[in-house]
């Protein structure tokens, strides 16, 4: 389950090159899973992340943003 809701948060234009979380991890500004956190709590009715889920789907966001915004 997880699997979808991150694949279908990271398709959101927060997460896209150029929105708030990519540039925020680009630029290296404070703690990238700040950015994450509040970007997906904003969205957490949306993609309906239950609230035992939410930690997790928050560092599963970050790892593959990690990997995007790093290119690796």
């Amino acid at each position: 389950m997880n699997e979808q809701i991150i694949r279908a948060i990271l398709d959101e234009a927060e997460f896209r090159q150029g929105g708030f979380v990519w540039s925020h991890m680009k630029q290296g500004k404070s703690d990238p899973l700040v950015a994450v956190r509040s970007a997906v709590d904003r969205m957490g009715e949306l993609h309906d992340i239950p609230d035992n889920q939410f930690n997790s789907v928050c560092n599963d966001v970050l790892l593959a943003m990690q990997q995007r915004v790093g290119g690796r």
